[in-house]
């Protein structure tokens, strides 16, 4: 099977071309795959706050929606630039029989248990764009189409539903392409674990193969290490520091 990941990274105060290609370096040492990192659309932009930078940031997270046409494979995994890999987990999903996958569940990883996150006034249940796994088929297609048509209509959408519109949120866009493509239904097929978050109040050093995270627990520093563990790592800056270390 033709299998590989792409990546987007669109560089603004936060440089995501670096962290782009330790998430690929890391995608061939763990899953034996290609990658390739594309550019995402400009035309998307807003600011954020991220704890670990000394304040708001660029954020340009648009054209995730291109990633069908993007990708030269047959079979895709679709990455965050800052998700990044430390085990072989998502073979599985490269050889499941499903035409499209993602995490319907996350969980932080100083919690206790996972969850599933809601949005909006009708409480949609939220289907993360961070970690993707699909096929060429028509369903496939048909969910990149609607993600686009939502991207470009996202106002729309947001009133529609009652969610912010300041910022542009790829979950929120997936989430109702998902949606709209199973006909109103939820989506029976997704990864089956929950997507890890690190919070971006958490410290994290990679000494291979050990993730070291620490974090504050009611004022109280606490400190995880974990191994053979995929992370979203939502420290911007915290994996800048990680990539000019590596």
């Amino acid at each position: 099977m033709n299998a590989g990941a792409v990546i987007y990274a669109t560089d603004g105060d936060i440089k995501y071309s670096a962290l782009a290609k330790e998430c690929a370096r890391r995608v061939e040492y763990y899953l034996g795959i290609p990658s390739v990192i594309k550019t995402g659309s400009d035309t998307v932009k807003s600011t954020r706050n991220w704890a670990d930078c000394d304040a708001k940031v660029q954020w340009r997270n648009g054209g995730r929606c291109n990633a069908l046409v993007d990708s030269p494979y047959e079979r895709t995994i679709l990455l965050d630039a800052d998700f990044w890999i430390a085990s072989d987990c998502l073979k599985s999903c490269l050889d499941s029989s499903e035409s499209f996958l993602a995490h319907n569940t996350r969980m932080y990883i100083n919690e206790d248990a996972p969850r599933i996150e809601k949005f909006g006034a009708l409480k949609t249940e939220m289907w993360w764009a961070t970690v993707c796994v699909f096929d060429r088929s028509r369903f496939t297609q048909d969910v990149f189409d609607a993600w686009h048509m939502i991207e470009q209509n996202y106002t729309h959408y947001a009133d529609l539903f009652n969610f912010d519109r300041y910022f542009f949120r790829n979950d929120y866009a997936l989430s109702l392409a998902l949606l709209l493509c199973n006909g109103g239904e939820r989506p029976t097929a997704s990864i089956p674990w929950p997507l890890l978050h690190v919070p971006d109040t958490c410290t994290v050093n990679w000494q291979q193969p050990i993730w070291q995270i620490e974090y504050l627990a009611n004022q109280t520093p606490r400190r995880i290490a974990v191994k053979d563990v995929d992370l979203h790592v939502m420290g911007k800056r915290n994996l800048e520091k990680l990539c000019e270390l590596h």
